[in-house]
């Protein structure tokens, strides 16, 4: 199993609150997609967020984990420059890891995110 790249990382709280306050958003009933363009013509970075609503930390950091997979999927698809989160809501607990990629694929084409969108 290989991590997520450090470049495709979104990790500073500024980043976060940026992403969250000047991005634009969208929601299906298992995930939150937060979306905003950066100036700089970088990688795509992506931060994940799992709330203490969803269960106890093991569940919400396998639920992390499903998430970071599922993108590192297709890291190679997303247009470039995008700061992207993905924020879990208490209804994936119980869903299967080809649903979580299912609803995150759906999520990034609504969101014109996809380079095959194009």
């Amino acid at each position: 199993m290989q991590l997520l790249p450090r470049r495709f990382r979104l990790k500073k709280k500024g980043d976060f609150k940026k992403t969250y306050y000047q991005g634009k958003s969208l929601a299906n009933s298992y995930l939150v997609l937060y979306s905003f363009k950066r100036p700089e013509n970088k990688e795509s970075r992506l931060g994940f967020s799992v709330s203490k609503k969803v269960g106890k930390a093991v569940e919400r950091n396998k639920i992390k984990r499903r998430l970071r997979e599922a993108a590192k999927l297709h890291l190679h698809e997303l247009k470039v420059p995008f700061d992207i989160i993905f924020i879990a809501r208490p209804k994936i607990k119980g869903i299967s890891f080809s649903d979580v990629e299912k609803n995150m694929v759906a999520l990034l084409q609504r969101a014109h995110l996809l380079k095959k969108d194009e």
